[in-house]
C-alpha cells in the first residue's frame, strides 16, 4: 500500500522539476515550490532541508535509472545479437520516458547554467562504473572467447552513443516526442548487429 506521504513527496518532486525548468536553480525558491506543489512550507521543510537537497534528490532519481540493472550473463549458446539487443532494451526502457526526458533536460539546463553545478554532476555520473550493465558482459564475451574489444569503455560509449544519436539527443534537444517503442526497438537492432559484426570472434 503506497503511504500518502510518499505520494506528498512525489508530488514535490515533481512540482521542483517544472519550477526548476521554468526559473532555473538559482531563481527557484523553496517558498515557489511549495506553491506550486499544493503544500505548506512547512510540508516541504518536513522532508527536504532547501532547494539544494531537493536538487540532488531529482539527479539521485535520475541516477536511478542507471543502477536499476538486472543480472543478465552472457550465455555462448545464445546467438549474441539477440542477447545484446535484450539487454539493451532492459537498460534503455526508461529512456522515452516523459519524466526521465523532463529530468534530464533540466541536469542539461543547469549544467550549462553553472560550472560549480556541473562539476558536481560530472562527479556523480563519473561514478557509474558500469555503463547499462554492458561492461560485465561484453567482458564475459571476452572472455568466454566470443568477442574480441581491446577498449571495453570506448566499444560500449560508441554503441550506447549511437543509439541514443536516434532515439534520445534528437527528442531531447528539439522538444520531440519521446521515440516510440518501435524505434527504440529498431535503433537498438541496428545498433546490436552493427557491435557484433565488428567485434564478433568468428566460429
Amino acid at each position: 500500500m503506497i503511504k500518502r506521504s510518499d505520494i506528498k513527496q512525489e508530488d514535490i518532486i515533481r512540482s521542483a522539476i517544472e519550477v526548476f525548468s521554468q526559473k532555473g536553480f538559482d531563481q527557484a525558491s523553496m517558498e515557489g515550490i511549495s506553491k506550486h506543489a499544493g503544500v505548506s512550507k512547512r510540508t516541504l521543510y518536513k522532508y527536504y532541508p532547501n532547494k539544494e537537497a531537493l536538487f540532488d534528490v531529482i539527479v539521485g532519481n535520475l541516477m536511478c535509472r542507471f543502477h536499476d540493472q538486472c543480472d543478465q550473463q552472457f550465455d555462448p549458446s545464445v546467438d549474441m545479437e539477440q542477447q545484446l539487443t535484450t539487454l539493451t532494451l532492459q537498460r534503455m526502457c526508461y529512456i522515452t520516458k516523459d519524466d526521465f526526458q523532463i529530468t534530464a533536460r533540466l541536469v542539461m539546463t543547469e549544467c550549462l547554467r553553472s560550472e560549480q553545478t556541473s562539476k558536481l554532476l560530472m562527479e556523480r555520473f563519473s561514478a557509474i562504473d558500469d555503463s547499462y550493465g554492458l561492461h560485465r558482459w561484453v567482458k564475459q564475451g571476452i572472455e568466454a572467447k566470443r568477442l574480441n574489444i581491446e577498449n571495453i569503455s570506448l566499444a560500449v560509449e560508441q554503441y550506447i552513443g549511437g543509439i541514443k544519436a536516434i532515439i534520445f539527443w534528437p527528442q531531447l534537444l528539439a522538444h520531440l516526442p519521446p521515440a516510440s517503442c518501435k524505434e527504440v526497438d529498431t535503433a537498438i537492432r541496428a545498433a546490436a548487429k552493427s557491435f557484433v559484426a565488428t567485434y564478433a570472434i568468428a566460429n
